[in-house]
């Protein structure tokens, strides 16, 4: 296998090569992709395992990372998850995980059960480091002072004053449900953060806490105010120790949508194509990316559509797309695994001409999306004329509703300035 240097991402992470069967092989991890992973073409190698590691690659995916730790963290869930032939750590019991679970009845708490344990409850988040499974635990308690004792709390216990505050309470760790310090309906809405902070939805909670330090701030309770700007922090020190679940969980989501669409590529850069203009005046494309099924909004761009093709939805596509790619190959740029063309089946003929035309078109996978009578993303359009309801690929929903609102801001921000000139 030859891999050229403008296809490795220039940062930290991990590199994992396959098979010609596409099964993961090796995983490894980098501070700088570029130069360990050509290292493995480059150089001759005296290791048996090394050289025939080599000589059964086909193909190498990457994940970038913001850190060498992160990619170590990473690698190891990589190996655990996929366990590599070549990998010879993490195939053995390390793979068994801790597990943070909500347990009780009406008043939640938050377990951490170690492997083996027995428990029952609802598991939100599954860890191959303790370690990091006690942090987010500890942290989780630090910013929504959940009950962690082991108390009856019926409404009659609770009702009769069986109990009394303990030193949670007084460290400002728990609300005390059983001493009837705490709302039920705070509890309930408490609970609803902490699960959505397991689904990769920060914002919910970054929002609530926001709300709750500008309206402290209003009321001069200072004190308040800075707990809930402290509590923002903490959130984002779980999504920063989540992270490498998130990767994981959203390239097993890439893999499984090359599978269902039969694609040659797994997704995990798409780039998405909408034009706009308002009957053929002012017209503009808008381009998002989106890694990993996240958006990067670094890479988003805007073009001014310069053919005078602005009515034709056709031409302007092709100029927008001809530009583009000529553009990423002549700088060496990674190319995206799928391209999105919002429109139906003769605008993803236009892309595959064009990417015929600049050979690159073995290179990657292109569709389109086509939209009902109601403007809503409707039939996904494949290369081999098969049509795919768009119903089992929300992402593919949401990164055209994405691209189309970016496309049209631009268009009306252009049509404004035109207007006032």
């Amino acid at each position: 296998m030859q891999i050229k240097d403008f296809s490795i991402p220039k940062t930290a992470g991990c590199y994992l090569f396959k098979d010609n069967k596409d099964q993961i092989i090796y995983v490894g991890k980098s501070k700088f992709l570029p130069k360990r992973v050509t290292s493995y073409f480059q150089k001759n190698h005296k290791d048996e395992k090394t050289i025939k590691l080599v000589t059964e690659i086909h193909n190498v995916d990457f994940i970038s990372t913001e850190s060498e730790n992160e990619a170590l963290v990473l690698e190891e869930d990589l190996i655990k998850l996929y366990k590599p032939k070549f990998n010879i750590k993490g195939k053995d019991d390390r793979t068994l995980r801790s597990k943070l679970v909500l347990t009780g009845g009406e008043w939640k708490k938050l377990e951490l059960f170690y492997p083996k344990e027995q428990f029952e409850g609802e598991v939100l988040c599954e860890f191959t480091s303790g370690k990091l499974a006690h942090n987010i635990y500890n942290t989780i308690y630090d910013i929504f002072q959940l009950p962690s004792c082991n108390y009856n709390l019926t409404q009659s216990n609770i009702e009769t004053g069986k109990f009394k505050p303990c030193l949670e309470w007084h460290m400002e760790r728990c609300n005390a449900p059983c001493a009837a310090l705490a709302k039920k309906i705070d509890h309930l809405m408490t609970i609803k953060l902490i699960k959505d902070i397991f689904q990769f939805n920060f914002s919910t909670s970054e929002k609530f806490f926001k709300k709750k330090m500008l309206y402290h701030s209003s009321q001069f309770e200072f004190e308040l105010a800075q707990r809930a700007k402290i509590n923002i922090s903490l959130i984002q020190k779980i999504k920063l120790g989540l992270k490498p679940i998130m990767t994981i969980k959203s390239r097993n989501r890439c893999q499984e949508i090359k599978d269902l669409l039969k694609l040659k590529f797994i997704p995990t850069v798409i780039d998405a194509f909408d034009n706009s203009h308002l009957s053929g005046t002012d017209a503009v494309c808008g381009l998002v990316r989106f890694t990993l099924l996240e958006p990067d909004k670094s890479q988003w761009r805007k073009f001014n559509i310069k053919s005078g093709s602005g009515g034709d939805d056709y031409g302007s596509f092709k100029e927008v797309l001809t530009r583009r790619f000529t553009r990423l190959i002549n700088e060496g740029v990674q190319l995206p695994n799928l391209v999105i063309i919002d429109g139906a089946r003769p605008q993803l003929s236009v892309a595959r001409e064009v990417l015929r035309t600049l050979n690159i078109f073995d290179k990657l996978d292109v569709i389109s999306i086509s939209k009902n009578d109601k403007h809503q993303a409707n039939t996904i359009h494949l290369e081999d004329n098969r049509n795919i309801d768009i119903k089992n690929f929300t992402e593919f929903a949401h990164i055209l509703n994405e691209v189309h609102r970016f496309s049209l801001d631009f268009h009306r921000k252009k049509r404004s300035k035109t207007m006032f000139k």
